[in-house]
């Protein structure tokens, strides 16, 4: 509410007033005071109802923004979640791609080196097998050629006995036992074989059809000599077996 000020004036002498009626102009604004502190008064009430107002809406518009800011968080971690899972699956497909390929891998190596083997394998059983029916027909054929050596000279059944008797220990009694075809010739020298070694007091020479042509079998007190054909066949072909088998080992 505006105040009207009081003037106090002093003057000497008379003093004439004039009733005038006071013009006001729009244009021109009127300052006595009071309506400056009229604008101020309004002002104020202006001010407090609009802080008023920003005070009530004010912690409505801070939860709002509250709201979409912790949404958008929510948001943001969903995404980053799902880009881990993207990834760890994406990891983990690869690496059972990975165990997978390398499993298959083993898998066809192991096969590849089991053919290998399996046909090292049957290759040594070709070999083996080769070389055992090789050695029995080389037998075989050296069995047919003394035989055939036995038939065309006579002497040579004459040098089997000869170096049996050689190898016999108990020389005081002899029997030598032959084939019938050979039978007759032995006996003919029969003097020139007693006389091969010392020691011989009796010397026999018997007849045996189990003894192929060109060999024979010499017996003592002691034991014997096995001096036929197809005995050191025989032995021929388990030395030539041995030897065959130390060269695979090697």
């Amino acid at each position: 509410m505006g105040l009207i000020k009081r003037l106090n004036i002093t003057q000497t002498g008379e003093i004439l007033l004039e009733k005038k009626p006071i013009r006001i102009s729009k244009d021109l604004p009127l300052d006595f005071g009071w309506g400056q502190d009229l604008r101020q008064e309004e002002n104020t009430t202006f001010k407090e109802e609009e802080e008023i107002s920003e005070e009530q809406s004010f912690p409505d518009v801070i939860s709002d923004e509250e709201k979409l800011s912790e949404a958008d968080k929510q948001a943001r971690g969903i995404i980053e979640e799902a880009k881990l899972e993207a990834k760890k699956i994406r990891e983990d497909s690869q690496k059972r791609g990975r165990e997978e390929g390398k499993k298959e891998a083993t898998e066809k190596i192991k096969d590849a080196l089991s053919t290998l083997n399996q046909a090292v394998k049957e290759r040594k059983e070709i070999i083996k097998d080769a070389e055992s029916e090789i050695l029995r027909l080389a037998l075989k054929a050296a069995e047919q050629i003394i035989h055939s050596e036995v038939s065309l000279h006579r002497d040579v059944c004459l040098n089997v006995v000869s170096d049996a008797i050689n190898r016999v220990s108990d020389r005081e009694q002899i029997i030598i036992k032959v084939n019938r075809e050979d039978a007759d010739y032995i006996k003919r020298y029969k003097d020139r074989l007693s006389g091969l070694v010392d020691g011989v007091k009796s010397l026999s020479i018997l007849e045996d059809s189990q003894i192929e042509p060109g060999g024979c079998i010499i017996e003592t007190n002691l034991g014997y000599v096995d001096a036929r054909i197809s005995t050191k066949i025989e032995v021929l072909g388990e030395a030539l077996k041995r030897a065959s088998e130390e060269v695979e080992a090697v």
